[in-house]
């Protein structure tokens, strides 16, 4: 009789557990999963969260999301929220519990830590000393690229000797550029007018628990020749000029000056000046110095072309043009 009694307890106790089997699911990780878009928001930057799953039905399923411990916004099937990201290496701890339409409960969190990358743009191209804006890549030309991560875990900033750096150029990997600690990269650009670079980097501490990504878009600018008056006095004015007024019977000097030039390209390059039309020597001491006296009690006009080209490359060249006139 105990042992009937026992039986029917334990197939009761079946029943019972089989008719709630939904309120007793362990959710794993994948039940319910949370991204980030973009993956890694930069500080003061809008981002969106969303939640997937394809365990339940998200339009029928009531969402509670917290940001920090607070909750910020619930209804059902809110899948998506966005959010402004805080200040640089601030953290963001973001939650989300899902009740679905059986009742299941299932929830998902990640913690955003805030950073970013600097990008310092080298190009090894020439600009004179006296220009006090940036030099530009020009096609054939060596680029260097240097990133400065603030990158932190915990909200304290990680070495960045000790992250691991992953390149990509137009979403092809780098692998012999990338690793631990390799935050530069040189690029010879392609000998190609008007050609444009993707660049991506992905930052990440060794564990991967913490990873920065960025992307910065280069271009290529065609090199360039402008002119300037100098002076063994008084020096060059840093004004450029696309002609020159002058008194018959003085003495003047014209600077080429050779914009963005690649530095390697420049060295080996043919410099080619010609005065109305003929070819004439270029000056002994400086090719890009163009010295000249104007005839006396007379006007005259001269137009002065200067080329310059690397044969080793294509679009390493330009070519530019100064009137010069001398009046009584």
């Amino acid at each position: 009789m105990i042992n009937k009694i026992y039986k029917n307890l334990i197939i009761i106790l079946f029943l019972v557990l089989a008719s709630r089997s939904h309120a007793l699911l362990l959710s794993s990780p994948t039940d319910l999963t949370l991204t980030l878009s973009p993956e890694s928001p930069r500080a003061g930057s809008k981002f969106t969260a969303e939640v997937k799953t394809f365990v339940f039905e998200p339009v029928r399923a009531n969402f509670r999301w917290f940001l920090n411990g607070k909750e910020i916004v619930s209804g059902r099937g809110i899948v998506k929220e966005a959010f402004t990201a805080g200040t640089l290496g601030a953290n963001m701890t973001i939650r989300v519990v899902a009740t679905s339409a059986e009742g299941d409960v299932f929830e998902t969190q990640t913690v955003v830590s805030i950073g970013d990358i600097d990008f310092i743009l080298i190009p090894l191209t020439y600009t004179p000393s006296f220009y006090k804006g940036a030099a530009l890549p020009t096609p054939g030309s060596l680029l260097e690229i240097f990133a400065v991560p603030h990158i932190f875990k915990a909200q304290n900033r990680l070495n960045s000797n000790n992250l691991i750096y992953e390149w990509s150029i137009d979403n092809q990997p780098l692998p012999d550029k990338s690793g631990e600690g390799k935050n530069a990269l040189a690029v010879q650009l392609a000998d190609v007018s008007g050609s444009e670079y993707d660049v991506m980097l992905k930052v990440s501490s060794l564990d991967r628990s913490a990873i920065l990504q960025k992307h910065i878009s280069i271009k290529t600018y065609e090199p360039e020749i402008l002119f300037y008056e100098t002076n063994s006095l008084t020096g060059l004015k840093p004004a450029a000029l696309n002609s020159f007024s002058g008194r018959a019977g003085d003495s003047f000097s014209i600077l080429a000056e050779p914009f963005y030039f690649d530095l390697a390209s420049l060295a080996r390059a043919k410099f080619n000046w010609s005065a109305g039309g003929v070819a004439a020597e270029p000056n002994a001491k400086n090719p890009l110095l163009l010295e000249l006296a104007a005839p006396a009690n007379t006007d005259s006009q001269t137009a002065f072309n200067l080329k310059i080209e690397d044969r080793k490359t294509l679009f390493q060249q330009a070519e530019a043009l100064i009137n010069i006139y001398a009046t009584k």
